[in-house]
């Protein structure tokens, strides 16, 4: 299952673990016209910017779902539900970003700091140059880069930001979580969540969890009106464990997920992408069977279909591991939403962003 704020949008490359280095490729400044200010926020003594180039980077790769790649849909009367949704989307993505940032300089860690320049400047390089494995690159050629950044709909400063997020999320993850190192145990470190047995367990009998089955159906290969018979036939077995086989038997879904069911919380999925599944999963009763969900990423379209199951203490206790991760995101979550809601109630619109023509938005 996904944790919060997995952020999906790094399209140009991978960000991976690597040392600090003097910065390799120069840093391309943003036009006067990306900088403009879209909103503001303030947090503590922080204060945030969501600017035009990462609008335009979150509503270009979002918009197509609304509008087929027809840009005059955002010129008629009847897509401003359409619009408020998108603006809505691209509004919960920002203050992921932003809240990340902050949650991390109140851990001690400076998402701004030298080291995290270079090191952003080394995951650039990377990209451009590509590693002899698992990243090709661009043959050392970074105009053919910064190309591929716009074909992505980013820009220079959009990918930093979005390095930048990344960093800070794994060091948030590393402080509440630990770090664990199989190979050489000694180096291993408890993270700052203090938590016991019970607490995990009031977590998993508590109304902030539920146990679902899913059933995630790649749209790429079967159409909307085929998951609609699954669900069907799922939702007309007589058993659970008749609806477990079915949704088996008739899907390439992961098998042991569905078998066991999974445990999701309140503030465990990307509430950007997933929140229609989260919404829909705490919403059933035991042994119910959902609607069709789609769920669209910038990656692929998904059908979900949801399996509602009884929690019980035998479950728990076979998978208690998996269900500590996710009490652990839990409570990582909460903390993250904590300060998107400061952020949100902060939030300021500019008149350059009440006034944006969306039909005109593009890379050009």
């Amino acid at each position: 299952m996904k944790k919060l704020v997995s952020l999906i949008l790094c399209l140009a490359t991978i960000v991976f673990a690597v040392g600090c280095k003097k910065e390799k490729y120069p840093e391309i400044k943003s036009s006067k016209e990306e900088a403009k200010v879209m909103m503001s926020f303030n947090i503590g003594n922080d204060k945030y910017e969501m600017k035009y180039e990462l609008y335009r980077a979150l509503f270009l790769n979002f918009s197509t779902q609304y509008d087929k790649g027809d840009k005059t849909f955002w010129t008629k009367e009847d897509s401003k539900d359409e619009l408020a949704e998108l603006n809505e989307k691209i509004l919960e993505y920002t203050l992921d970003i932003f809240a990340v940032l902050h949650v991390s300089k109140s851990i001690g860690f400076d998402p701004y700091s030298d080291d995290v320049e270079a090191t952003i400047a080394e995951y650039i390089e990377k990209s451009v140059e590509g590693d002899g494995d698992t990243i090709i690159g661009f043959g050392g050629d970074y105009d053919a880069y910064l190309e591929h950044l716009k074909a992505s709909n980013l820009n220079y400063s959009v990918q930093k930001l979005l390095y930048r997020y990344s960093i800070a999320y794994d060091k948030i993850i590393e402080h509440y979580e630990g770090v664990t190192n199989s190979n050489n145990p000694s180096e291993n470190q408890n993270g700052a969540l203090v938590y016991t047995y019970q607490d995990v367990l009031a977590f998993y009998n508590g109304n902030q969890s539920v146990r679902v089955s899913p059933v995630v159906i790649n749209a790429a290969y079967i159409s909307y009106e085929r998951a609609l018979e699954i669900r069907n036939a799922i939702a007309s077995a007589t058993s659970t464990q008749d609806a477990l086989n079915t949704a088996i038997m008739n899907t390439a879904a992961n098998e042991t997920d569905i078998n066991e069911g999974v445990v999701i919380g309140t503030y465990t999925l990307d509430s950007a992408y997933y929140s229609d599944v989260s919404e829909t999963a705490f919403s059933l009763g035991a042994n119910e069977t959902s609607e069709v969900i789609t769920v669209t990423t910038e990656n692929s379209t998904e059908y979900w279909i949801l399996y509602a199951r009884e929690k019980n203490n035998d479950h728990f206790n076979k998978n208690y591991d998996s269900i500590v991760s996710v009490f652990t995101s839990q409570k990582i979550g909460e903390i993250i939403n904590s300060a998107k809601q400061t952020l949100k109630n902060s939030r300021s619109e500019t008149s350059d962003y009440k006034n944006l023509n969306h039909a005109s938005i593009s890379m050009k």
